[in-house]
């Protein structure tokens, strides 16, 4: 059922999805490079889901928030938008389950990521209007799903990959806050919340892509 909110016109802020436009084709070629340095059945298969999750966040994003849809389209623009963030959070850690730490409990963080994941894609598609606090919330409960598994990664990994796992994680968080509080908004015209937002997740992305960049390579 549509609502005021769905259907009264869309005013945006000048530079919405100009960020995940760039970061969309700078994606392109950074998982192009992942894809030239992996090696082997399980490092390809984790590269290429990885690649995927990377490459359609941005994608989809810069396809939904450049131009200005039609109340319905948008509506649908919305429930992929938001559905690429899980799977973005599943994609990211799956190379970290498959080259980082041990087959079971690599398998066994795989399967809860993506079945929390899938929960999300599903709240996504068929929740779309929800608050903006629920969202957050669930996103980020699934990215702290690896929390637990911190001290085998210590082990696996050098401190530097640890930290940057870490970082990654702490900005993709006040990404998630800004996003639900929407605030600071310095300038909703130009340049919004939902601006800030958008380049913590390349920032947070960044952070995790050395990760993974070091395990495939």
């Amino acid at each position: 059922m549509k609502t005021i909110k769905d259907t009264k016109p869309l005013i945006k802020p000048l530079l919405r999805g100009h960020s995940h436009q760039a970061a969309f084709f700078f994606a392109l070629g950074a998982c192009a490079v992942l894809l030239l340095n992996a090696h082997g059945t399980r490092t390809i298969v984790a590269t290429i889901i990885y690649s995927f999750s990377l490459i359609g966040l941005f994608g989809i994003s810069a396809v939904y928030h450049r131009p200005t849809w039609q109340p319905q389209q948008r509506m649908w623009m919305r429930r992929m938008d938001h559905a690429a963030i899980y799977v973005l959070i599943a994609g990211t850690s799956t190379p970290i389950c498959l080259l980082a730490l041990s087959p079971m409990a690599g398998m066994k963080l795989l399967e809860l990521v993506w079945s929390a994941a899938l929960f999300g894609i599903i709240q996504s598609l068929f929740w779309v209007t929800a608050p903006k606090w629920v969202s957050s919330v669930l996103y980020v409960t699934v990215g702290c799903l690896i929390v637990p598994y911190l001290p085998e990664l210590k082990a696996a990994l050098t401190m530097n990959d640890v930290w940057l796992i870490l970082t990654g994680g702490v900005v993709y968080v006040i990404g998630a806050i800004i996003y639900a509080l929407r605030r600071p908004n310095p300038n909703p015209k130009i340049f919004g919340y939902h601006e800030i937002f958008h380049l913590l997740v390349i920032a947070g992305a960044g952070f995790h892509f050395l990760v993974i960049y070091k395990l495939i390579k």
